[in-house]
């Protein structure tokens, strides 16, 4: 699966348009709450396949989401895995799309 199918698959989830039933892709939503603020929420979820490492999701704001897709290899495999969530929010950080830590 590509980055863009993985944004694609998320805007799918986050307009509740999945062929599930709406109530479970509100709970998946909620699961995927990983930090929020007084006007934003982080919603992500982590992937491996043993060598590939993602983080993807959106950021919540009163002016819509931003939507992102983080893989990298991960040749030192689980010594690797914490970096795809610091990664993906200093771009994040650096697009204003999260805001800076405290």
């Amino acid at each position: 699966i590509s980055s863009f199918e993985q944004i694609a698959f998320l805007q799918r989830l986050y307009r509740n348009q999945l062929p599930f039933q709406v109530e479970h892709q509100r709970l998946v939503k909620d699961v995927m709450i990983n930090e929020a603020g007084p006007n934003w929420i982080l919603r992500a979820k982590t992937g491996w396949t043993g060598t590939i490492g993602w983080w993807v999701g959106w950021v919540e704001w009163p002016s819509g989401p931003v939507f992102f897709a983080l893989n990298m290899d991960t040749p030192n495999r689980l010594g690797d895995l914490a970096k795809r969530q610091s990664i993906a929010r200093k771009v994040l950080r650096s697009i204003n799309a999260l805001p800076t830590a405290p």
